[in-house]
């Protein structure tokens, strides 16, 4: 009986994490609350994997990683490109040039302005625009935004080339050794951008999903969150039963989807609160994810013989 017990218990037990970023791991400042950074500290102790799955580009979701010292795998772009834990290239999913130009012309039509990722920088016609886009975003959470703060990190991305201001981003869509990974278009007018997504969604292609309340994001079809996870999942040996994946809007829901254990934050979508198994208890910026983390570790990963002490070290 133990033993069967054991073997049901190792069945259940978390080997791996996938986590967003924006509106997840990180608070509204874009930086990892203390919480969120013991709990992979903790994970990493415990020999679980753990894994960022951002919409970001790789060169925007280090800056937060480096601040605490977290080395780890990446999926970026919505699994446009996976990198490892050393900053190598995994896999690679760019757009292809006849999908660009008519995601381009559709969002142009609309008159929704647009920036494009590519795997050295990100093209905008105005990072004026970009900066209170994402304001207005974090008001719509009901939280207020450090203004000075935003305005600080964007001048600093500016400098290190991880954006690049341009007056026609469409000559910047074919070059070949830095290849097209994403379109977003940005609008507080939400039903221009439900005619996009309407639009958009007619090229089979394409993937048409968001990260937020007033922007649409646009990738090759088979570069998703969830194809991304299952490649990173093959490499690491771990079956998805034993996987844990959390974020907060819809360019989650295709890793959320796959796994045993998805988890929505509480300042998430709706809709993928609907479809998730657990929904945080606390906000990204409270430390929501080591939360609602910590508690299925201790529940699923009770065999560590140690786990109880090293809870109590985490301090969590």
């Amino acid at each position: 009986k133990e033993k069967k017990k054991r073997k049901e218990l190792k069945n259940k037990m978390v080997k791996l994490i996938a986590i967003d970023m924006d509106g997840t791991l990180l608070n509204h400042n874009h930086k990892i609350p203390k919480e969120n950074v013991k709990l992979i500290n903790f994970a990493k102790k415990q020999g679980i994997e753990f894994v960022v799955a951002t919409g970001r580009a790789y060169y925007e979701a280090l800056p937060a990683l480096n601040d605490e010292n977290i080395k780890c795998d990446v999926i970026s772009f919505n699994g446009g490109i996976i990198y490892d834990k050393n900053g190598n290239i995994i896999n690679i999913t760019p757009m292809k040039l006849k999908d660009l130009y008519y995601t381009i012309e559709i969002l142009k039509s609309l008159e929704i302005s647009y920036q494009l990722y590519t795997k050295n920088t990100i093209y905008t016609n105005s990072i004026e625009t970009d900066i209170t886009a994402y304001i207005d975003l974090i008001r719509a959470n009901g939280e207020e935004p450090n203004e000075q703060h935003l305005r600080q990190e964007a001048r600093n991305r500016l400098a290190l080339g991880y954006i690049t201001e341009v007056n026609n981003i469409e000559l910047y869509l074919n070059q070949e050794n830095n290849p097209a990974i994403k379109v977003i278009g940005i609008s507080n007018d939400l039903e221009k951008l439900k005619h996009a997504t309407e639009l958009l969604s007619g090229n089979d292609n394409i993937s048409v999903t968001s990260s937020g309340a007033n922007n649409v994001e646009i990738m090759d079809k088979k570069a998703t969150k969830g194809e991304a996870l299952k490649i990173v999942a093959d490499i690491h040996d771990i079956n998805l039963k034993n996987a844990i994946a959390i974020g907060d809007n819809l360019n989650d829901q295709a890793m959320l989807d796959i796994v045993e254990y998805s988890i929505a934050m509480k300042n998430g979508n709706k809709e993928l609160q609907k479809t998730s198994k657990f929904i945080t208890e606390k906000t990204n910026s409270e430390g929501g994810v080591a939360d609602s983390v910590m508690k299925l570790l201790k529940e699923k990963n009770e065999f560590y013989e140690d786990i109880n002490q090293a809870l109590v070290e985490a301090a969590i």
